[in-house]
């Protein structure tokens, strides 16, 4: 990734400044590690304390994970909301018209816990993304929405996916806690308080690697 930043060229073929490279490689890290180690985090820290979920989700199907991931993150977003600057044009929101300039930062956790979007809201019920009507793009907004998504939530989702199957697959994981840990702010991200802390029960079990594609 250093290399290709190194490498790129904008439309007039010249290279990024230092400072740009600097400020890719910092948000490389923390929108895309940080934030996908946090929800990993919370995704177990959630199916350890709900055994109906966990024995479902010990079966690997990657549609029941998928949804076991976006659950997760609706209940417990990483980022708790997110900005956007009105530009051009006033830009009508209920009733109110707002000028060009200002910045209005919709609230990711309330969205995730209203009661006419989610029923239930405080219940870890990751069966919603499994229904002919599951949460779409306005009304699921852990990584932000409309042209401003991050770019990375295709493939956080899918190696939070990767990484929970790999984990039920090798070992057996009890909470430390009966309880679920409690919300940390933690600079932009909202993480564990106490790590979510976890008893391994047994040793993991050596599973053979993937395959890999023979024109890769």
């Amino acid at each position: 990734m250093f290399s290709a930043l190194l490498l790129a060229r904008d439309e007039q073929g010249e290279p990024l400044s230092d400072h740009e490279v600097r400020d890719e490689l910092v948000t490389l890290l923390l929108a895309g590690h940080e934030t996908t180690a946090t929800g990993l985090a919370w995704t177990f820290d959630l199916l350890l304390h709900s055994p109906g979920v966990m024995e479902r989700a010990r079966e690997g199907d990657d549609d029941y994970l998928d949804a076991v991931v976006k659950e997760s993150l609706r209940i417990r977003p990483v980022i708790p909301g997110v900005g956007r600057v009105v530009r051009g044009e006033p830009f009508r929101l209920n009733g109110y018209l707002i000028p060009p300039g200002v910045e209005l930062n919709p609230s990711i956790r309330m969205i995730h816990r209203r009661g006419d979007l989610y029923p239930d809201p405080a219940s870890f019920r990751p069966e919603r993304f499994l229904a002919p009507d599951a949460p779409d793009t306005y009304t699921w907004v852990p990584f932000g929405g409309g042209t401003r998504r991050c770019l990375g939530a295709s493939f956080a989702l899918m190696e939070m996916r990767i990484v929970l199957r790999r984990v039920l697959q090798r070992t057996t994981l009890r909470a430390a806690s009966p309880s679920l840990d409690k919300v940390q702010f933690r600079g932009i991200t909202l993480a564990p308080r106490d790590g979510v802390q976890v008893v391994q029960e047994r040793a993991p079990l050596s599973l053979p690697s993937p395959p890999v594609s023979p024109d890769r």
